[in-house]
């Protein structure tokens, strides 16, 4: 178990530099566009500037409840990010700490 974990916390840690180039991307969107900070939103972004993920995002509405992920997507991207990043970056090191 403790090996389980310690593979869900090195994750938590690990997507972090990952999930920050997102929020500093789309800050660099927000600066040089139309979009401001509120109205920059998850599916905004994907549709605009990750369209690699759009087949994901199809098929995760072929499977998850619609009317929860139209609420996930409509979140401000800068936002929902930044908090993602400083909760599983906090929760990955609250692991480490309960196992060690």
């Amino acid at each position: 178990m403790n090996t389980f974990l310690k593979i869900i916390a090195y994750f938590c840690i690990a997507t972090t530099p990952f999930q920050i180039l997102i929020v500093l991307w789309g800050l660099k969107v927000v600066i040089t566009s139309d979009y401001g900070v509120l109205s920059l939103t998850n599916i905004e972004f994907i549709t605009n500037y990750l369209t690699l993920l759009l087949p994901l995002v199809e098929w995760f509405y072929s499977w998850f409840w619609n009317a929860w992920l139209d609420f996930i997507f409509s979140l401000s991207l800068v936002l929902s990010q930044s908090f993602k990043a400083i909760v599983s970056t906090w929760v990955g090191f609250w692991i480490l700490k309960k196992i060690n």
